[in-house]
């Protein structure tokens, strides 16, 4: 009797010493801006377009964490493309002293390993309010866990 009283308080510190910790998942967002390096935490979603259950088309978007940085959004409805030059792609970057888009550049999608999207980037960018204001976004790169979803088409 005493031994199964001993297992019975035995479990539940043997389930909690049990390491069931989820498996770290990249967020490593990195990119030079007017020549200052960047690296910073982000996001990678797949987002799969469907219209009467027929998949009409992907939508990347790769954006940082936070109330500032880069947020990067590639449609893609060829399914096979995987370099996108601008304007097939748009890259909104926010900054202390405004909000600018990509004016011309490159986005890349370098592939899938295992879970995680790798790519690379780079872009001139434009003050939205300022055109004459410009900022340049060079040696981009990502591996970000990429997560998956769905989407519906309305129209």
């Amino acid at each position: 009797m005493k031994q199964i009283i001993f297992y019975l308080m035995l479990f539940p510190v043997l389930l909690a010493s049990c390491d069931s910790h989820e498996v770290q998942k990249s967020h490593l967002l990195e990119y030079w801006l007017n020549g200052v390096y960047t690296s910073t935490p982000a996001e990678a979603i797949k987002y799969t377009e469907w219209k009467n259950g027929v998949k009409k088309a992907n939508l990347w978007n790769i954006y940082e964490t936070g109330s500032t940085g880069i947020s990067i959004t590639v449609p893609d409805s060829t399914f096979t493309k995987n370099t996108y030059d601008y304007p097939s792609f748009s890259a909104v970057l926010k900054t202390s002293s405004g909000t600018y888009r990509a004016s011309s550049g490159q986005f890349r999608l370098l592939g899938i390993q295992i879970s995680d999207l790798t790519g690379d980037f780079h872009f001139k960018m434009k003050n939205i309010t300022n055109p004459d204001d410009s900022l340049m976004v060079t040696e981009g790169y990502f591996v970000i866990y990429l997560d998956y979803r769905d989407s519906t088409l309305l129209k």
